[in-house]
């Protein structure tokens, strides 16, 4: 963004649906310059529908049938909001997310997808397993599946709802099952599966297509109840409408679902079943700034079925329409096909396909279906390059967090030309009033590594107080000073108020006063905090003191750099940035205050100089050596995978001025350098404690919520120098 074309709306797509995919890509593919982006989702991996058979049924893998959302989202310039809303107040234009503040919007957009109807079924809740949302129920397909292949597993399966769902689900299941089961030796009669329905099988599709579909259950000895719904549900039972019970010990339910109960408590229009009550253009009927599609909206002069390929067509003209909003152009209507292909399969690679009047069935069938499906999601898997960033090209994309720090050798020279002391520092100034206490006061400053500001603001909070842990003191007030982007004052207004707002949640968690602070607009997004405490003078903590045998201990894994790098390529998968951000979220007051029990002799934090840099520090101020064993240093997930692949942050160069010090089999592992000198944002503490205390001081370490936490090396007496040991792990 410039100065002179700032952004001027704030377009929210809540929900990763299949209509809002179609919007990110475009979105990816043709930028809205003037228009803030932000995706909010519960999920931040999106389920294709049309391939949930297929992964039940074992022809999918989880990454082949989900839509990665976050890389997805980074890759169109989209901030993400990991979260639920749960209510949207039109008057003053804003969305309440569940745990967080309410969001802004000029122009949103609902993509939500439905809930189970349960409440009709007694022992739903209990014993049964909700197809819908679909989002969550691979995550209890693989329960149930882990659960069958046991000896002792659930052996009657039935399925509830006799819609294309249902059908698909109960054979896909079959063949899954029996699959696992034949490779441990369990019969397949042990198993029976039960098709329950409401209405007739398939009501959507032609004659011929049910003529196939009960012809591939009876083949499959699948048993086939019509025109009789599931009632209740117990352990070991399923009783029908007619007050017939059949043997059920698990129990899958694709029956009706139902719309969000937020929608009409705040005040969308709804349809008659509650459902949000669209217009052709999918904007709400009463307000042209808040649309909806997918299964939670009716369009009501087009009502269709609750299906994915509407969903999936209702994507390219939501994207127009949004965008039309945006710049202040009349809406266009749009009116959905009435007539189009289904593809159901059969359990194995078999399918069954059904248009207007006519039905076939093959394996030919199966293998369209799957050229389909794969190209759908090929999409939105498959990325163009991510364009470059103002800096430069595309392969000397910068990096943001404490990987935009100037590096060692560059600021040791500049406190050599000032005069000053060029040697390792300690984390913190101390200051001396007299008092018991020493005053400690650090600052930290930097570009935006993550773009939405809520978690940007609580991370960097955090990332300010550890200087203060580090030295074994509370940091007891703080100072902002922010950046914030171009934008119209009203945007500007909204960022300023969710940093603020995520950095005062960090702040008093930890019983910090924000104090106040600075504000300023520029061409990037930025944030840092002025942090002051205080700690006991006799027992602080520095760099200097390591002693030959104490343990080292690690309080979080490295790899946020490297994780960060590979997300501005559109290379990192969101959930490895998620258990990441999670991760970075977490104050390291409760590691230091844990080690505060233990006699430790010399501590610091993980930041932008990486682990190796900032033990070289302390080597250095106390003359001794360190052992590191690799296969004890704690990675993130994904960090070494991408480390290996020549994925590193762009302060690692600088960093890798210090490598000389290092020796050992390690370096001859591509990865094994990126890592060690990786800059963290939010990373961890180095501390170190006497061999006689580590276990204990470990323990308390991760009690304290570090669970992650290692004893990954010792120190030894001679020159400053970093050995390696062992081998990390393969990816």
């Amino acid at each position: 963004m410039t100065p002179g074309r700032p952004p001027r709306k704030h377009l929210v797509l809540v929900g990763g649906g299949h209509a809002h995919v179609t919007v990110l890509r475009s979105l990816g593919m043709k930028p809205e310059p003037e228009a803030i982006v932000t995706l909010v989702s519960r999920e931040l991996e999106a389920p294709y529908s049309g391939m949930l058979p297929g992964l039940v049924a074992g022809h999918y893998s989880h990454e082949e049938c989900h839509i990665d959302l976050v890389r997805l989202a980074a890759w169109a310039g989209v901030r993400v909001v990991h979260g639920t809303v749960t209510g949207i107040d039109r008057e003053a234009r804003q969305l309440r997310i569940e745990g967080r503040p309410p969001l802004g919007y000029d122009v949103v957009s609902i993509d939500v997808g439905i809930t189970p109807h349960l409440d009709a079924i007694a022992g739903a809740a209990e014993y049964g397993l909700a197809v819908k949302p679909v989002s969550l129920f691979a995550a209890k397909w693989a329960r149930l599946e882990a659960a069958a292949a046991r000896p002792d597993g659930p052996r009657h399966i039935v399925v509830g709802g006799a819609g294309a769902a249902g059908f698909e689900l109960v054979l896909a299941a079959r063949h899954r099952l029996l699959a696992l089961a034949a490779g441990r030796g369990i019969p397949a009669q042990a198993f029976t599966f039960t098709l329950v329905g409401g209405s007739v099988l398939l009501p959507s599709h032609n004659a011929r297509a049910r003529d196939l579909a009960r012809a591939e259950l009876d083949r499959q000895g699948v048993r086939l109840i019509e025109h009789q719904a599931v009632k209740a549900i117990a352990a070991t039972t399923v009783v029908l409408g007619d007050g017939r019970s059949i043997c059920a010990d698990a129990v899958l339910l694709a029956t009706r679902a139902r719309p969000a109960t937020w929608f009409a408590a705040s005040g969308l229009p709804v349809d008659e079943e509650g459902f949000i009550a669209v217009r052709p253009t999918l904007a709400v009927t009463d307000d042209e700034d808040v649309f909806a599609v997918g299964d939670c909206s009716t369009v009501l002069a087009h009502r269709r079925e609750k299906s994915g390929v509407f969903a999936v067509r209702q994507g390219p003209p939501l994207t127009d329409n949004l965008r039309r909003r945006l710049n202040g152009l009349p809406l266009r209507p749009f009116v959905p096909q009435t007539r189009f292909l289904t593809l159901l399969s059969t359990g194995g690679k078999h399918a069954i396909a059904a248009r207007n009047g006519l039905a076939v069935a093959g394996d030919w069938v199966w293998r369209w279906k799957d050229g389909i499906d794969r190209a759908f999601m090929d999409r939105f898997n498959v990325l163009p390059p991510m364009r470059a960033d103002a800096h430069g090209d595309q392969a000397e994309m910068r990096c943001a967090g404490c990987a935009a720090k100037v590096g060692p050798a560059t600021l040791a020279a500049s406190l050599e030309r000032l005069g000053g002391a060029a040697g390792p520092r300690d984390d913190a100034a101390t200051f001396d009033d007299g008092a018991e206490h020493l005053r400690v006061e650090t600052i930290d400053f930097f570009r935006a590594f993550w773009p939405e500001p809520f978690v940007f603001g609580a991370i960097a909070a955090n990332h300010a107080m550890s200087d203060v842990y580090a030295m074994g003191g509370r940091p007891t007030h703080a100072l902002a000073n922010i950046v914030l982007p171009y934008a119209a004052p009203r945007l500007v207004g909204e960022d300023l108020f969710q940093v603020l707002a995520g950095a005062r949640e960090s702040f008093e968690r930890d019983g910090v006063a924000l104090a106040g602070g600075h504000t300023s607009e520029g061409a990037e997004f930025a944030a840092g905090f002025f942090v002051s405490g205080r700690v006991r003078r006799e027992a602080v903590w520095r760099k200097a003191g390591l002693r030959a045998g104490d343990a080292l201990i690690l309080t979080k894994p490295v790899g946020t750099g490297i994780l960060f790098a590979a997300l501005m390529r559109g290379l990192a998968r969101g959930r490895y940035i998620t258990a990441v951000l999670a991760a970075m979220s977490r104050s390291n007051r409760a590691a230091a205050e844990a080690l505060c029990g233990f006699a430790v002799t010399a501590a610091t934090d993980v930041t932008g100089f990486g682990l190796a840099g900032h033990l070289m520090e302390m080597l250095e101020a106390s003359h001794v050596a360190a052992e590191i064993d690799l296969e004890q240093v704690p990675v993130y997930a994904g960090a070494l995978e991408l480390a290996r692949s020549g994925i590193a942050s762009s302060l690692v160069p600088e960093n890798l001025t210090r490598a000389g010090a290092v020796t050992g089999a390690g370096i001859a592992d591509a990865g094994v350098l990126a890592l060690l000198f990786d800059p963290q944002t939010s990373g961890g503490l180095l501390a170190a404690v006497p061999e006689g205390e580590a276990g204990a001081a470990l323990a308390a370490v991760r009690a304290a919520g570090e669970e992650g936490a290692a004893i990954i090396g010792r120190v030894r007496a001679g020159a400053p120098a970093i050995v390696l040991a062992g081998a990390l792990p393969p990816s």
